[in-house]
């Protein structure tokens, strides 16, 4: 019960820490999206001042190019008769507007040089029912300093002066602002004309931010209250795989699958390197990728590793029939050696297997995290080499080692990544593999040359004088019947 209140209690955090989240995202949204051309409105402000009688297309409107469009929506602001008048506020204060000059349908000079000036400054677009007939306003803005021109203009012909003052007055400023159609006594409260200036700048309304938030920002909180769902269902997963897994074990589905180390000198396969499949309920392969972290998170790879082993000693004779000098490789982690039941229980395999002798050999990734601490495993590592077990050191090249670590260990082979080699990188990585490949020379350490797909890749390879290969080109990870008849083959 506790758990529960626990967890509701999360939840309820979760839900609240939510909602201010879409709240703020959505009010910025809204904010950005006040300042940028709305094409559906701009779209509305084209069909109902060029094309009143008819009714326009839209996926023909949408046929016009952008640039197109948008210089005919400037043309329409500058020069339409419809337009009705434009209200010019400046530094919080009220300037003028055409009304003022004239009565006439038409934009007077000055004021259409300046929206000719202005135009490509349009922050805005928005409708409104404002005429007294209940015809939409198509309001059209712009900003220039910190003046602003609001323009306004109908579908009817005739408007009162009444509605045009109106309709200069942006949604959330009461009309009782404004005083007659006078210059002279048109006034303004200061406060009032600071909150019309941030409705233009903003661009929005409540309405208009409620539909964002709705429409654009509710899927967003709903996924986010999801997560700790989706959070629960994972663990139940991976619970569920941690079961499966013990099963498996318990059911020896964890299995061997062989790749082939192929000699270029000798024209055979020269040794194979143990590769784990899961046989997942006899019904199909599972490839590392589905459960090899799960099983090193768990600690059960320590299992998996012996009971790879001891598949290996019921192989062997088939193995045999290939290669009878052929030597195994198993990987093993840097936590695996620190574990000294784990380095025990690989004694015990050997002392049991003498057959096994001098054919084992594990391989230590550079990539393990822990690599710069693999002085702490050298103990472990100098205890299975005096049992007969080689070291190799896997994926050289990539990960955390360095050559004065390395040559402090017990390595008896080098196996060199594949990015050195493939035909995906330049001449520079195969430079460098060709320096790497002349130190380790001096060393007289063997050479595995990992991840060779395809002819152009051997031909670096066999350049290179390098004779052991491993990879696609000679040999894919099998099952043991079938690397036997590949082998043969």
């Amino acid at each position: 019960m506790a758990a529960s209140k626990k967890n509701n209690k999360k939840s309820y955090i979760i839900f609240v820490l939510s909602l201010i989240f879409t709240f703020i995202v959505s009010l910025l949204y809204s904010y950005i999206a006040g300042h940028s051309v709305n094409e559906s409105v701009a779209y509305e402000i084209y069909t109902a001042v060029h094309e009143p009688e008819e009714k326009v297309i839209r996926s023909h409107y949408n046929q016009i190019p952008k640039a197109q469009r948008q210089a005919m929506l400037e043309q329409i602001v500058v020069d339409n008769k419809d337009l009705k008048g434009i209200f010019y506020i400046k530094d919080g204060k009220y300037i003028y507007s055409d009304r003022d000059v004239s009565i006439k349908k038409d934009i007077v000079a000055d004021l259409s040089n300046k929206v000719d000036e202005y135009k490509n400054k349009a922050v805005y677009y928005y409708i409104d029912k404002k005429d007294i007939y209940g015809s939409p306003a198509f309001i059209y803005m712009f900003k220039f300093g910190s003046g602003f021109y609001q323009m306004i203009f109908y579908q009817e012909a005739i408007t009162p002066p009444s509605s045009i003052f109106n309709s200069y007055v942006v949604s959330n400023i009461d009309n009782t602002i404004l005083s007659g159609n006078n210059k002279d006594t048109f006034t303004i409260a200061e406060d009032t004309l600071h909150g019309l200036s941030l409705s233009v700048i903003t661009g929005i309304s409540l309405s208009h931010f409620l539909d964002i938030y709705l429409i654009a920002f509710l899927p967003v909180l709903m996924i986010i209250l999801l997560i700790p769902s989706v959070i629960e269902k994972v663990q139940v997963r991976q619970d569920n795989i941690l079961i499966d897994i013990n099963a498996g074990i318990r059911n020896k589905e964890f299995i061997p699958f062989y790749q082939g180390v192929y000699s270029i000198e000798q024209n055979r396969f020269v040794g194979v390197e143990l590769l784990c499949r899961w046989n997942y309920k006899r019904q199909k392969i599972l490839s590392p990728a589905s459960f090899i972290n799960i099983l090193e998170d768990s600690g059960q790879i320590n299992t998996v590793t012996l009971e790879l082993l001891n598949q290996l000693a019921i192989d062997q004779d088939l193995l045999d029939t290939i290669n009878p000098e052929m030597y195994f490789s198993v990987n093993v982690t840097v936590n695996m050696l620190l574990d000294d039941d784990f380095v025990e229980s690989v004694i015990q395999f050997l002392t049991q297997n003498p057959r096994l002798k001098n054919r084992i050999t594990f391989e230590l990734t550079e990539r393990d995290k822990r690599f710069d601490y693999i002085a702490d495993v050298k103990e472990a590592m100098c205890l299975l080499h005096s049992h007969s077990v080689k070291w190799a050191l896997d994926d050289f090249g990539t990960g955390y080692s360095n050559f004065l670590t390395m040559h402090k260990l017990p390595i008896d082979v080098i196996k060199v990544d594949r990015m050195f080699i493939s035909s995906k990188n330049d001449i520079i990585s195969f430079d460098i593999l060709t320096k790497i490949i002349d130190l380790l020379d001096t060393w007289k350490l063997p050479i595995i040359m990992e991840g060779v797909e395809t002819e152009e890749e051997l031909n670096k390879v066999k350049n290179l004088s390098i004779d052991l290969i491993q990879g696609y080109y000679f040999s894919k990870p099998l099952s043991v019947d079938d690397f036997i008849k590949y082998a043969r083959s």
